[in-house]
């Protein structure tokens, strides 16, 4: 089955990765069951077809006319959106939520919504099942050589077999099953930062925008998209407890979300279950974010902080639950399965939360937003790239809208989802059913941060992006896009094309200004980062915002 990618590619990791980066992947052209359904297939007040309207300067349309997508009947689940953006973001952030204590949603997204750690272990082996690269430096990029097929991804837990909580600890009772090193992902982790957008989420999209409250799958029990799903929640009713089947859709953020926290390479020991993490959260004797410092000036946490000089913050994770989600979704009556219904529905309060959490990440403030807007200029080099963009870059056949990318549920149309000749189509057959090797296209907005791109991670800088699209590609096949085709640009148009993609950096990511402020957490064999106030990276850690990765020039070849 294709979800097993892993298995036969690399000895540091088994199965693939639930978390991808969708850096600068996908087709840059010329840059880089039973039970009662509840249905909810439209957008909402804030939601809507956009992606089309607010033309600005030049046709150019800001982010701010793009509406977010949200379920239509989201309050049917959710009672107090606030106060499921204030649990979506201590979730996300809480390195409590993995099997070892210190792996959480954020570890694999604290760097612009992405990963940014650049030791050795993050490199996975490719098809061949060896890692190749022996000094890893910016001068092993770009990885385009066929016996150049390592991947940079992200590392998660050591293998371990879960028998069971702690209580009062964040770590579970686990029994070390392979060498004790972290496991490293098959894909390069996507960006959190513009997923709600995402009409599907993950690079091969399996997870769906129609959210089944469990698992990623939406209306599939499986990846492999042939039967039906047998997900459920668990309903308090006037005639007691029942099992209800639901979808929530545009959602695939949720479905997204709740991939990882279970998963045994990412964040979880094997064998862990929705159940016994809300049992974990909710009634293990945890406070939140109980080993991370708050600022006092977070834009969501910051009125909860114990800080400055304690962890966590004020309250419980069943308080926040429940102050989120409708009673009726949030009993302690015991299930046959031992678990309590809050407990139970622990995947549908950590899908949704975290959804709302990420539909605050809009980054509409780049410098092109502010042009677009008519309120701002563009350099000439910058008003050259946008040309090629749109011209013989044919950049906007894939990264069309004001998000720059197909993949948004505002635009639709075709190639959200493209096979642009990265590495042979053998190698990773990307989406399923189609298994054409095919992959997400990202967004280009943060481009700058984003890096290292492509699925495999393969490019260290924005210009060696354009070069991959100018040449056609690394390996194009009878499944890559007809418009892969050698470009012919210039030097000139070249660094130009990367000029503009600078340009739609929102300078609130670079510096983590609300709302991308965050707390403190320890990275896994990377860094140890402060918690970061609304004001910001530049007023608070020694002046430095956040460099690309490697610090790389991004417009080196």
């Amino acid at each position: 089955m294709y979800f097993l990618y892993d298995l036969s590619r690399t000895a540091r990791s088994r199965p693939i990765s639930f978390t991808r980066r969708f850096s600068a992947m996908g087709l840059l052209i010329g840059i880089l069951a039973t039970g009662v359904v509840l249905s909810t297939n439209s957008y909402g007040k804030d939601g809507g077809n956009s992606g089309s309207g607010g033309g600005g300067v030049d046709g150019a349309k800001p982010l701010s006319s793009a509406k977010v997508p949200l379920p239509a009947d989201l309050s049917t689940y959710v009672k107090d959106k606030q106060a499921a953006i204030i649990l979506g973001k201590a979730l996300f952030w809480d390195t409590q939520t993995g099997g070892t204590g210190n792996q959480g949603c954020a570890s694999c997204h604290y760097n612009a919504g992405v990963d940014n750690r650049t030791n050795k272990g993050t490199l996975a082996g490719g098809h061949n099942g060896v890692v190749d690269t022996t000094t890893f430096t910016a001068a092993s990029f770009p990885f385009n050589a066929l016996q150049k097929d390592d991947i940079v991804g992200s590392q998660g837990v050591p293998a371990q077999d879960f028998h069971g909580l702690n209580y009062g600890s964040a770590v579970d009772n686990c029994v070390v099953t392979g060498d004790g090193s972290l496991q490293t992902t098959g894909r390069n982790a996507p960006n959190a930062i513009m997923a709600i957008f995402n009409r599907d989420s993950f690079w091969d999209g399996r997870a769906s925008r129609d959210f089944n409250g469990v698992s990623p799958f939406g209306t599939f029990s499986d990846p492999s998209q042939s039967a039906p799903s047998t997900a459920k929640i668990w309903v308090n009713g006037p005639g007691g407890l029942f099992e209800q089947a639901v979808i929530i859709s545009p959602a695939s953020a949720a479905s997204q979300a709740v991939g990882p926290a279970n998963n045994q390479v990412e964040m979880s020991c094997k064998g862990r279950n929705w159940g016994d993490l809300g049992r974990k959260m909710i009634n293990n004797g945890l406070s939140p974010l109980g080993n991370q410092y708050v600022d006092k000036t977070d834009g969501v946490l910051g009125a909860y902080s114990k800080g400055p000089g304690n962890k966590g913050i004020t309250g419980s994770y069943g308080a926040m639950v429940r102050a989120a989600f409708h009673d009726k979704f949030t009993t302690d009556i015991p299930l046959p399965n031992g678990y309590t219904q809050i407990e139970q529905n622990f995947s549908l309060f950590w899908g949704l939360s975290i959804m709302l959490y990420e539909s605050t990440l809009i980054p509409d403030q780049s410098r092109f937003d502010k042009w677009a807007s008519g309120q701002g200029t563009l350099t000439s080099t910058e008003l050259l790239g946008r040309q090629v963009f749109k011209g013989n870059g044919r950049c906007d056949q894939c990264h069309g809208g004001a998000e720059f990318t197909n993949t948004s549920i505002n635009i639709g149309g075709d190639r959200s989802f493209a096979n642009d000749g990265v590495r042979p189509d053998l190698e990773d057959g990307g989406r399923q059913p189609e298994n054409l090797s095919k992959f997400k296209v990202p967004t280009l907005r943060n481009a700058e941060l984003s890096g290292p791109y492509f699925h495999n991670g393969g490019a260290l800088t924005l210009r060696q992006v354009v070069d991959f699209y100018n040449q056609g590609g690394n390996f194009p096949g009878r499944n890559t896009d007809s418009q892969i085709r050698p470009l012919g640009l210039t030097d000139t148009e070249k660094n130009a094309l990367v000029s503009f993609m600078l340009a739609l950096t929102d300078e609130r990511v670079k510096c983590e200004k609300a709302p991308f402020d965050h707390p403190s957490i320890n990275i896994p064999l990377g860094p140890s980062i402060t918690a970061v106030g609304s004001a910001g990276r530049a007023a608070q850690v020694n002046g430095q915002c956040l460099t690309p990765y490697l610090n790389a020039n991004q417009f080196q070849p």
